[in-house]
């Protein structure tokens, strides 16, 4: 009975510390992902996008999305929502929050981002560098609080000549920094397909 006892209680902590060696790996160091590690969807015949291997659609993100990837066990998620151009901005006129002194994109990015942050309750907000060939872009990244959970975004956007698209990548906060690179690599190979 003693044997069991000591057996079973040996068991037990050798499971809870390989749980925690697990848990903590899984948050340390950045995934090592390639471009030959994506593979390629093209949407609609619009555009195309790569996200790696291991993350698989999930048509429960998000109602508005055109594209819609996941890998739950990883905690990465990347959604694609395109808008007609004209329609956001004659929207934007209409209720008076459009800035004709500014370019579309940048009417677009500055009212989603701010919707963001309310959203979010987010206050820390970084402008990063980003560029797709001859096109207009911006990207950001934010960090707030959704149902609970502290989660951290990556927000490109990308204007074409008649849609404005939002490609959004996010992760649970401590685990952003090991996704990153892999989520930049995901909203660089966006690419019109006309």
């Amino acid at each position: 009975m003693k044997k069991r006892l000591i057996l079973l209680f040996s068991t037990f902590f050798i499971l809870i510390s390989c749980k925690k060696i697990i848990d903590s790996t899984s948050s340390l160091g950045k995934e090592d992902v390639k471009k030959e590690d994506l593979k390629s969807y093209v949407v609609n015949k619009d555009y195309s996008i790569a996200v790696p291997k291991y993350m698989t659609e999930m048509k429960s993100l998000n109602e508005d999305a055109s594209f819609q990837y996941a890998n739950i066990y990883k905690e990465v998620y990347t959604i694609v929502i395109d808008e007609d151009k004209k329609e956001f901005i004659n929207a934007f006129k209409s209720i008076e929050i459009y800035n004709d002194s500014l370019s579309p994109i940048e009417n677009y990015t500055d009212y989603q981002i701010k919707s963001f942050q309310e959203t979010l309750g987010s206050k820390y907000v970084n402008e990063l560098d980003f560029k797709i060939k001859n096109l207009s872009t911006k990207q950001y990244e934010l960090n707030g609080l959704i149902e609970g959970i502290n989660a951290s975004y990556l927000i490109g956007f990308v204007e074409s000549k008649d849609k404005m698209y939002m490609i959004m990548s996010w992760t649970i906060e401590n685990r952003y920094k090991k996704y990153k690179d892999t989520f930049r690599l995901i909203q660089n190979s966006f690419k019109l397909q006309n």
